[in-house]
């Protein structure tokens, strides 16, 4: 059936306008002559809803196999919560090894990892999950501003970390990404959610499809600035402190950190100046550390291990900037999404 029709605009009286519908249309949500439906208006569009429409209980079933880990089955599981299922049914089959164990250690990470599921049912060999989220009640930005709080304070843990080599704090980020990985699917399955359906689109405030996926993206980014913290504890673990290079690293954390903070604040203000300087300034900032990691790191008189620790914690403060780059890239495509005008000065 095609899903766009021209239809031309007609007066009626001198106040009201008609459209005629298309009868598959018609048929296909089983209207009829005289039946009455819904007419919402979302920014610059029209939405025509049928009354008896419910809100939808998109429903997958997911059918899970010997020689699978539980990793795999909560990729599965995620792809569907992110996609928008409400109603996720997964069936395991009866020759997994240890599978009450198996089945508990998938229920365990998806409450870990994923907002607002719960299990409505079970048995010895099915879970169905269900996803009770309401976006009413966490605003788009709001789940984005308590996103950047969390990774902002794991880089602030992981500069001083860095400094003193204390491992307890290592240990406090790498924890602390859980929390982060939660607001990022909750974020990404919100966004899906309004690719699919403009009501869902106006609630969250969007103006258009292409500020959606500029959400997106930060969304992506901030998760990526916070799995780059946990690298950098891992590895600060992994040789129980950095004992000569911490600290000059971490000088340029700070800074790294000053760039992050300056692209999600130039969001909050939809400032294109702003969005402008953190691109020119991650530029020049990148250059410096590889001037660093040459000049300074390589040929230190250190410990190899060291030496290649600090290579491998340089790199993360670099993609970390490079990830607040794009940040504020799509800040700039969000302000434009937002306009028809545009000054550039």
């Amino acid at each position: 059936m095609i899903g766009i029709e021209k239809r031309r605009v007609q007066r009626t009286g001198s106040s009201s306008y008609i459209i005629t519908l298309p009868k598959e249309w018609v048929d296909s949500v089983k209207l009829k002559s005289g039946d009455y439906i819904l007419v919402e208006k979302f920014g610059d569009k029209l939405v025509l809803i049928p009354p008896n429409v419910e809100p939808a209980q998109l429903r997958i079933n997911i059918r899970v196999y010997p020689g699978v880990d539980v990793s795999q089955v909560f990729r599965s599981i995620l792809g569907a919560y992110i996609t928008g299922y409400n109603i996720i049914n997964v069936v395991f089959d009866k020759n997994i090894p240890e599978l009450a164990k198996f089945i508990s250690d998938v229920k365990n990470l998806v409450r870990i990892k994923l907002p607002g599921i719960e299990v409505v049912e079970e048995t010895y060999n099915t879970i169905t999950f269900k996803v009770l989220l309401n976006i009413q009640e966490i605003p788009l930005i709001n789940a984005i501003k308590r996103l950047h709080l969390i990774v902002n304070s794991m880089l602030q843990d992981a500069i001083e970390l860095l400094k003193t080599g204390d491992l307890n704090i290592a240990h406090g980020i790498i924890q602390r990404d859980d929390e982060a990985d939660r607001f990022h699917h909750m974020i990404a399955r919100e966004l899906s959610m309004a690719l699919l359906d403009i009501k869902i689109q106006h609630e969250l405030g969007l103006s258009n499809v292409t500020e959606a996926l500029s959400y997106r993206i930060i969304a992506r980014n901030l998760e990526r600035i916070a799995d780059h913290a946990v690298n950098i504890a891992k590895r600060v673990i992994a040789i129980q402190g950095l004992r000569n290079s911490g600290p000059l690293i971490a000088d340029y954390l700070v800074k790294d950190a000053e760039l992050f903070n300056k692209a999600m604040n130039s969001l909050y203000t939809l400032s294109r100046r702003e969005a402008e300087e953190v691109i020119n300034q991650t530029k020049q900032f990148v250059e410096t550390l590889e001037d660093i990691l040459y000049n300074k790191i390589v040929v230190a008189p250190i410990d190899i291990k060291e030496k290649v620790i600090a290579t491998l914690i340089l790199d993360s403060v670099k993609r970390i900037a490079r990830y607040s780059n794009g940040i504020a890239e799509s800040v700039l495509n969000i302000k434009i999404a937002k306009t028809n005008e545009l000054d550039v000065k």
